[in-house]
This record gives C-alpha cells, sequence and structure tokens, in this order.
C-alpha cells in the first residue's frame, strides 16, 4: 500500500505553522498556495464541511468522502481542516483544492490512526484574490469496527441460539473473536420491532454464547453487540426459527 509520507509543518492564509503529524496519520498536511488575507479584511461568507460522524476502522485503510458547502463552494477556492485529537494534537486532514492532488475532498483513515472524539478544526478557507471565510467546526467518533455472527436451530418447539462476537485487529487487519457484552433479540413476523429476548449477556473468551427457550410460532432473530470505548454497537444479520 502506498504511503504518503509527513511533513512537519502547514501554512494557510498566513496562519502559523502546526505541529508534525504523528507517523500514523500517513499523509503530509497540504500548504496550499494562495495569497494572505488583506489585514483586518471582513470575511465573504462560510464555509463548512461535513464528515461521516460515526467511523468504524474495519480495514488498513478508508477513504472516506466529505462534502464542502457555504460561500466558499465555488471554482478556485481552497479550504483546508485539519482533524485535532484532545490528546494526540493534529492528525489528519480534509481540504479543497484543484491544484493539490491531497486536497480532493477525501479523508484517508488508516487502521493505526488514533481513536476517540475528534474535531476537524478550520484552518484556512479562501481565493487567489485573497478573499476569506469563516469555517465550521466537525465533530467525529472514530472506533474499531465489531462483527457480529448468529446462528439457529429448533428442535420441536425448542429454539437454540448462538451469538459470536469479534472486533477489528490493528495488529493484523482481521476480526478476531473476542470476548464481549451483547443481547439477544427478536422479532415478531410481520413486525419492524426489535424486543429483548435476553440481555446482559456475555460472550466467553471464544466470543461465543448461546441460549436455549421453548416456543413454538416463527421468529425473527439476531445478536447485538453493545458500544463501548473502542466499538460500536452492532447487530447481527437475521436468522429465523
Amino acid at each position: 500500500m502506498i504511503r504518503r509520507t509527513l511533513t512537519a509543518a502547514v501554512a494557510v492564509l498566513g496562519i502559523a505553522a502546526v505541529a508534525p503529524l504523528s507517523a500514523s496519520a500517513g499523509r503530509p498536511i497540504p500548504q496550499p498556495a494562495f495569497k494572505a488575507p488583506v489585514a483586518n479584511a471582513q470575511a465573504a461568507g462560510t464555509c463548512n464541511v461535513s464528515v461521516p460522524t460515526r467511523v468504524a476502522i474495519s480495514k488498513p485503510l478508508l477513504v472516506l468522502p466529505g462534502k464542502v458547502s457555504g460561500d466558499c463552494n465555488r471554482a478556485g477556492n481552497q479550504s483546508l481542516w485539519v482533524l485535532n485529537h484532545p490528546s494526540k494534537g493534529d492528525v489528519n486532514f480534509i481540504g479543497w483544492d484543484a491544484a493539490d492532488p491531497d486536497l480532493d475532498g477525501t479523508w484517508w483513515v488508516y487502521s493505526t490512526d488514533a481513536i476517540g472524539t475528534q474535531t476537524f478544526q478550520g484552518r484556512g478557507s479562501g481565493n487567489a484574490d485573497g478573499t476569506t471565510y469563516t469555517q465550521n467546526s466537525a465533530p467525529t467518533t472514530v472506533k474499531l469496527a465489531a462483527g457480529a455472527w448468529i446462528s439457529s436451530s429448533r428442535t420441536g418447539d425448542v429454539v437454540t441460539l448462538k451469538g459470536t462476537s469479534l472486533l477489528y485487529s490493528v495488529s493484523n487487519n482481521v476480526f478476531f473473536k473476542r470476548s464481549a457484552a451483547g443481547v439477544f433479540q427478536f422479532r415478531e413476523k410481520g413486525s419492524t420491532t426489535w424486543q429483548t429476548l435476553k440481555g446482559g449477556l456475555w460472550t466467553n473468551s471464544k466470543g461465543e454464547v448461546s441460549l436455549s427457550y421453548k416456543y413454538s410460532k416463527v421468529r425473527d432473530y439476531r445478536f447485538s453487540l453493545y458500544s463501548t470505548s473502542i466499538s460500536w454497537d452492532l447487530g447481527s444479520a437475521v436468522t429465523t426459527r
């Protein structure tokens, strides 16, 4: 996989350079080259970025699209937002500049990137003539992807369910079975509402948990995992018994 190496600083619209990114970020913060704003000039309008607010790391590299809107959404504009982590500082970026291939409106999330709640902070938006725009801040939360499986069987009136919990490993870039909290849920045929069959469950060290109970009618079932500080909640595919 091609990785873009880091540079030490960025200067956008006359803003002072920032500290280097950590090596996990994988790309340098670009340095858009356009005129600095006129001293004490009033911003010509707004420039807003929107990015996914819930990101699940599930492979070595995710390339996520962003969207820019507002008065700056025009040809010749250059805009940059830097992702700031509360304990690691500036770790990533997203931006727009037709002259810079790094600023193509995508956010590159590597499996080694920092997890947790972070914020894209505006670091400059303007045109070649010195026109500038105020920028928004965009929070996002990055966690590891979880995996949930379910299998089922029936013997007479007895339904047996087996749930499996997994988590993405950034070391091996695979999902592995692990102990986690979960819940078996059911949905009556013809209904769209999921209800709890048995909650407060924990899978064992092999990532597995089973439940058997008597019920003669056919239902849909799924196994769902709760969110944790490092992983997102997730529901399995549906099984019918």
